[in-house]
């Protein structure tokens, strides 16, 4: 398959998904003017964007997210009900927010679940026309 057919050949959902993305990865290399720690995220949602793009790194992206989205969740329950954790409380909660800073910070959360719906579906589509492109031959 041709280069240039593989990339015309995008799903909408991923190319909004990309776009979103890239958006994102804006929007926190201009928070990284202010606070240089928004830098890492900018990147992360960069570099995600491009595997996505390409169509690859599919099992990266994924365990990316759910980093992002564990690390979240954990950081957000520690802060709401961790009242009886003491000073272990801000150690929990200082290393949760690096982990999801690292893994693309809040506005992947956001978009984490629409993000892997889409990648769901192309998936699907990408076996079955392997399947028949293989039984046509």
């Amino acid at each position: 398959m041709n280069h240039l057919t593989r990339m015309a050949g995008r799903p909408a959902s991923i190319l909004t998904c990309c776009a979103l993305l890239t958006a994102s990865a804006l929007f926190m290399a201009l928070l990284g003017w202010s606070a240089s720690a928004y830098y890492v995220p900018a990147l992360c949602l960069l570099l995600q964007a491009a595997l996505l793009w390409r169509g690859k790194g599919y099992a990266v992206i994924k365990g990316t997210i759910a980093l992002n989205q564990v690390s979240g969740l954990v950081l957000v329950l520690v802060l709401w009900l961790g009242g009886g954790l003491g000073a272990t409380k801000l150690d929990i909660s200082g290393v949760m927010l690096l982990l999801n800073l690292l893994c693309g910070g809040p506005l992947l959360t956001l978009f984490a679940l629409p993000m892997l719906h889409a990648m769901r579906k192309v998936q699907r589509q990408d076996q079955e026309f392997h399947r028949f492109a293989a039984l046509e031959q």
